[in-house]
This record gives C-alpha cells, sequence and structure tokens, in this order.
C-alpha cells in the first residue's frame, strides 16, 4: 500500500471515479474535498448516490470542507472541477499549499476568463509558487459512469514534459485504467475542448431524427474545424486523431452519458429547460471561447458558429444545415 496523502478537489462524478482508480492503484490515502456535505457523508460511507446507484461499489474516502485540511502534507493534488470555477479554486490552493506537490488537472476546457488551456492558465497562476512540482492533465475519453464499473479505460496524461507526466503515472495505473503520455499540450487541450462543442451538435441531430449518415458526417466535419483551431494555436495535428481528439470526440458525441450531447438533445425538445439545467455543460463554455478566438482571428469556423447561432442567436436547425449545405463546394480539408 503506498501511503503518499492524495487530495481530489471536487466531489462530483468525475472526481469520485477518479478517486476509485487512484485507490485502485494501491493509493489508499486519499481525501475527497467538497462544499456539498450530502455529497461528501456518502462518499465516507462508500456511496454517491446523487451520481451512481446505490449498488456501485465505492471505498470509503476520507473527505473535508476544509480546504486547508484536505492539502495539508498533500503529495497529489487532483482538480476535478466544472472549468468555470477552476481559477478561484486554484488560487486557493496555491495560498494554502505548504510542502511539494504534482497537480492533476481532471477538468477540460479553457481557463476561465481566458483564451489559456486550463493548464496554461493553471502554470501561469503558479509560475512563482515554489511548491508545485508540475501540472498535468488527466485527458481523454472517459465516462464516470464507466469508469467507476471498472470498465477498461485509456487515457493520456499530458504535459510538455514527459518525466513530469511520468511522476503521477502510477496513480493511474490498474488492472482496468491505463494512461499513455502526451507531450502536446495545446493539441489535447483543444481536442478535449471542442469535442464537448461538438456533442451538443450531435446530441441536437439525433433529437430531430437525424441518422449516422448525417452525424458522421457533422462529426468528421466539426474534427476538421477542431484540426483549424488547434493549428493556429500551435498545437500538431496528429494529437486530434489520437486518444484526446478522435477518442474523446466518439465517446463524447455518441453517448447519453455525456451532458453535453444530453444537452443539445433536449435543447431541441424544450429549450428553456435545457437552458436551465446547463451550468455543467463544459461545451456551452468551450463555444464562448471558440467563437471570441475565430472572431477575433477572422478564423472561418461554420460549424462552432452555426451553434452559437442556434443556442443563443435563437437560429432554427433546419435553416442552419440547409446554409451549411449550400456552402460553396470544395476539396476535402
Amino acid at each position: 500500500m503506498k501511503l503518499q496523502k492524495i487530495s481530489i478537489i471536487g466531489s462530483g462524478a468525475m472526481a469520485t471515479a477518479t478517486a476509485k482508480v487512484i485507490y485502485d492503484s494501491g493509493f489508499k490515502n486519499i481525501w475527497i474535498y467538497g462544499i456539498d456535505n450530502e455529497e461528501l457523508e456518502q462518499l465516507s460511507q462508500g456511496k454517491n448516490l446523487k451520481y451512481f446507484p446505490s449498488s456501485t461499489q465505492i471505498p470509503h474516502f476520507n473527505t473535508s470542507n476544509n480546504l486547508e485540511q484536505i492539502l495539508n502534507n498533500v503529495a497529489y493534488i487532483v482538480i476535478a472541477l466544472p472549468s468555470k470555477v477552476v481559477d478561484v479554486v486554484f488560487k486557493q490552493i496555491l495560498q494554502l499549499t505548504n510542502n511539494e506537490v504534482y497537480i492533476i488537472n481532471a477538468s477540460k476546457g479553457f481557463y476561465p476568463n481566458t483564451f489559456l488551456s486550463l493548464q496554461q492558465g493553471m502554470r501561469q497562476e503558479a509560475k512563482d509558487n515554489k511548491y508545485v512540482k508540475g501540472i498535468v492533465s488527466l485527458l481523454g475519453p472517459s465516462h464516470a459512469e464507466e469508469i467507476i464499473k471498472q470498465a477498461h479505460t485509456l487515457v493520456c496524461l499530458v504535459n510538455k514534459d514527459s518525466n513530469i507526466s511520468k511522476q503521477v503515472q502510477p496513480l493511474f495505473t490498474n488492472s482496468y485504467f491505463r494512461t499513455y503520455l502526451v507531450e502536446d499540450e495545446i493539441g489535447a487541450e483543444i481536442g478535449s475542448a471542442y469535442k464537448n462543442i461538438l456533442a451538443i451538435g450531435s446530441g441536437m441531430l439525433f433529437s430531430k431524427g437525424f441518422g449516422i449518415n448525417t452525424v458522421a458526417a457533422y462529426l468528421a466535419r466539426g474534427l476538421s474545424e477542431a484540426r483549424k483551431l488547434n493549428s493556429f494555436l500551435g498545437g500538431q495535428d496528429t494529437t486530434l486523431m489520437g486518444l484526446t481528439g478522435l477518442g474523446d470526440l466518439i465517446v463524447t458525441a455518441l453517448s447519453d452519458l455525456s451532458r453535453n450531447y444530453s444537452f443539445g438533445y433536449e435543447f431541441i425538445q424544450d429549450k428553456q429547460k435545457a437552458l436551465q439545467t446547463s451550468k455543467t455543460v463544459e461545451g456551452l463554455v468551450a463555444l464562448d471561447n471558440v467563437i471570441k478566438i475565430a472572431k477575433t482571428n477572422n478564423l472561418d469556423l461554420p460549424i462552432a458558429l452555426s451553434l452559437y447561432q442556434i443556442i443563443y442567436q435563437d437560429h432554427n436547425l433546419d435553416d442552419i444545415i440547409k446554409k451549411l449545405w449550400n456552402r460553396n463546394l470544395k476539396l476535402e480539408d
């Protein structure tokens, strides 16, 4: 048994699933931080009924709503929060950390109020902090609902220096969970963010009754858009064909386990209801950032723009499809 203290920041589905992966990798001294006392109480009893059935096997974790207690003498910190709150919590973490740590980011999207990836934003915040030994992102095709059931899962640990990623790899290595190392931070982060956007659209298409031909065409052209943005920002094209790109796109855009897919599906059925429950839909945050980047830099991202128009400007999906269908014929890019 490995005795290093590991703290999970967040008590939601992915935080719980990630904690279980680490526990099953032989690290038993795990603490979970959250602000929902009912969730924390359940996690201390081996369950999290908000996200998983009562029959789900979850270890009995240490829990606390006191961030200072959670961070005292910690060796590894895993951040599993909605991207829109990462900056506030991360600044608190930096202030309270009192020994050398590795930080693993399990959130996806952009750093709040910036065009930076989450890892880039965290690194910028932590550049003068003497305790942070490295920041690694955990990205790839993974639904918490399947991880918790020990479904075989492959993801990536992302840092431009793979030697740093190797320091946290043992936490995520067991009989059902395996990681690869990726050094292209930009490509991995863009793939992880853009697939959330595209999943919203695939949910809309399925909700309207379109078939797999249409959805396949949509996702292929959407991936082409992601490649265009990735190239502009300096990422490597091959990364988008790996686990953090194509792999993550498949698992997110073709499954009702995805909040982004489910939001898109519900949006077509009942727009107002969907918008009322959209707080944890990462694709909406990513979409807003991508549109700002596209407008600022004159990038042609027609699918992202179309989704923005449907969600925020009341454009009709059928009219949007006709408009996209009538674009100039050209070579595939």
